[in-house]
This record gives structure tokens, sequence and C-alpha cells, in this order.
């Protein structure tokens, strides 16, 4: 079905987080599944084997590959966008329907299509990368304590936006 060590891989790469802060997290199962709810088996497979090809990210020659080969591809591309979408903000967006009617799950059909893209669930969203990312925390969870507004603030681990 999926392989879930895979995707923590890919996600890795994709988020420029480390696999184990990933699985932290404790939401990985839930979106690796989610991802094969919406995106054939063979394409997933596709997109893991080309990012295992290319390698890590830190040397630039990979980086102008990963861009060619997965980013800039019709195919591959949206869902590497979408799985970085679930880890940051946990929410799955709609892939276009042109691209489901060419890739998506072989039982596609309006019935399986989400109405409107969709927060995967509670924990994910309090899970969410971007709250990190932002030195933040969800609303209504995580609190950091009372009086914490009296004290400076954490510096949250850098975006790598290059």
């Amino acid at each position: 079905m999926y392989r879930l060590t895979d995707f923590y891989r890919l996600s890795a790469t994709l988020t420029g987080y480390d696999e184990v802060e990933l699985q932290g997290t404790g939401v990985g199962p839930t979106y690796c599944k989610t991802l094969s709810q919406w995106v054939r088996q063979d394409v997933i497979q596709e997109l893991y084997h080309r990012a295992e090809e290319i390698g890590s990210l830190e040397c630039e020659s990979n980086q102008a590959q990963f861009y060619e080969r997965i980013w800039n591809c019709a195919k591959l591309g949206p869902v590497a966008r979408n799985i970085i979408k679930m880890w940051y903000l946990s929410i799955w967006y709609q892939l276009p329907a042109d691209w489901n009617a060419l890739y998506g799950v072989d039982d596609f059909s309006a019935d399986k299509q989400p109405v409107e893209d969709y927060v995967i669930s509670s924990n994910a969203y309090i899970q969410g990368l971007v709250w990190n990312a932002l030195g933040s925390h969800p609303m209504g969870a995580k609190q950091p304590g009372y009086g914490t507004w009296a004290f400076p603030g954490q510096s949250a681990k850098p975006l790598n936006l290059d």
C-alpha cells in the first residue's frame, strides 16, 4: 500500500526537517495514508525513486536535478508541492481535475473527490510545521504558558527559501 520510511525520507528532503523531527509529530502515517488516498501508487513510487536517485539537496547540482526532474515535472511536481503543504499547513489541497484525470487514483470519481480542500485532522493542525517555522503555536493548542509574553521569544528553525 504505502511505504512510510520512503515517505519520511522524501518529506525530510521536501520540508528541510530531519526524519526524526517529522516522526516526532506523530502525523506521518496519517499524511502518508492521505497521499495514497488521492495519488496512484505508481506515481508515488516514481516520486520516491526519483528523489532517491537525486539524493541530498545540500549539493547545488542535486538541487538543479530536483527542480528539473521533480518540481517542474507536470506529473510529480504537484504531488511534491502537496506533500510540503500537508506537512506545513496540515491541509490536503485538491489536485487539479486534469491532473487527477491523468494521475489520480484508479477509482477516482466525483464521490471520492473532496468537495474542497480539507484539514487532515485536528492533531495534524496542531502538529503543522508552520507553527515552528513562525516561532509561534497553533491557536487553542500548545500554549506557551502564562506570563511568557514578558520574555524574549525563541528563534524558530530558519527557513531556507533559496
